[in-house]
């Protein structure tokens, strides 16, 4: 059983539905009215948890006593995160943020020094249908790290196969300075630069783009998945994330194909699967992405990454790189948007996709041909 301690300004009432949603016979959520929080509650009663919600506004509404907290949720994580790493606390765990879409908008996405607070974050408007699952692997996860830092156990491989620029921060000689490094940073470099990031590892959707696939029309997906399931990762937080290691992917369709991945389109990719691999034969190659009235069409078949707008596959020649808050990091990679999704004004306001601003001469060129 993972338990999680929820924080709150609002009233047990007011939150008893968002905890009924994320509570289950592995995960209990016990809510805490922020009000009543001090440095000293933190240090007797985290040791009782795995995790912790909390909510971006606790200066806000006020309690049976007329009480207001005088700190924001990022306060209040900052403050646990400063306990764990002086030591005052038995253990570290991992802080999720669970706030409205609104505040989230306002607060959280705006403000980037508050990021490295938190592991997670939910929406209470839509909470994810796998939030539950993620919250488990979160807790379960800190537990695991906290027992062994090595990244190699962590990750279920040997370290020297990747970029030694990811571990650099983890990687220094001296062991004092090693050893008070808290395990929040431990987690949070797995999570964010590695879970959460497109690149050394990818997810489901990247890896069927990338081997030529459409998931909604290749009954025999789950073959093709299990002939590369040595690339599976399985290492922490596998269990709330499905990842595939890339250079591992490559790895196979090489030894499978004698060719490399990247060197030929999804046709050839299909063909090549259906041929090599036993029993699979009901697979499909994605049709490039269209607009609506079809009047847009892409044209290449030589997929990589995917339309975040529309969840498709996507040549990263015909897509414009996504904007994000923070850029990636050298073993990482951009996010693209495809032009018929951007041609479509809804699918980007309900994600708030952003072209990247040094995509957007690119985009300018190839917006005023499709208009002329």
């Amino acid at each position: 059983m993972i338990k999680y301690l929820y924080i709150d300004d609002d009233s047990e009432g007011k939150v008893s539905s968002y905890v009924e949603s994320l509570s289950n016979d592995k995960l209990t959520i016990t809510y805490k009215g922020v009000q009543s929080l001090n440095k000293k509650y933190f240090i007797d009663e985290l040791k009782n948890y795995d995790g912790i919600l909390l909510d971006l506004r606790t200066d806000q509404e006020p309690d049976e006593n007329h009480k207001i907290s005088d700190f924001t949720g990022a306060e209040w994580g900052q403050h646990i995160r400063v306990l764990s790493t002086n030591g005052d606390l038995e253990h570290d765990l991992p802080i999720v943020l669970f706030s409205t879409d609104s505040n989230l908008s306002d607060t959280y996405f705006s403000d980037l020094t508050s990021n490295n607070i938190f592991d997670r974050f939910l929406s209470k408007d839509k909470t994810p249908p796998k939030a539950i699952k993620k919250l488990i692997s979160l807790g379960k996860g800190y537990k695991e790290i906290t027992k062994n830092k090595d990244f190699s156990h962590l990750l279920g491989i040997k370290i020297e196969n990747l970029d030694p620029r990811i571990f650099s921060r983890f990687l220094d000689e001296d062991a004092k300075a090693k050893a008070k490094i808290p395990i929040h940073e431990y987690a949070q470099m797995i999570l964010k630069d590695l879970i959460y990031a497109k690149g050394v590892l990818i997810n489901e959707n990247y890896l069927a783009s990338r081997l030529g696939i459409d998931i909604e029309y290749s009954p025999d997906w789950d073959k093709v998945k299990d002939h590369f399931s040595d690339a599976k990762y399985t290492g922490v937080f596998s269990d709330g994330w499905n990842r595939w290691w890339m250079y591992k992917v490559d790895d196979i369709f090489e030894e499978l194909s004698s060719t490399y991945l990247s060197y030929v389109d999804s046709k050839e990719k299909v063909s090549l699967i259906k041929s090599k691999i036993d029993n699979v034969k009901e697979l499909n190659f994605p049709e490039p992405i269209e607009t609506k009235n079809g009047q847009v069409k892409n044209s290449s078949y030589r997929y990589w990454t995917i339309c975040k707008a529309l969840n498709k596959p996507l040549d990263p020649k015909e897509g414009f790189k996504v904007y994000t808050r923070q850029e990636p990091k050298p073993w990482q990679e951009y996010e693209y948007v495809s032009l018929p999704a951007i041609l479509d004004v809804e699918s980007l306001m309900d994600k708030n996709i952003k072209v990247h601003p040094i995509d957007k001469d690119k985009f300018n060129l190839v917006y005023s041909k499709v208009q002329s």
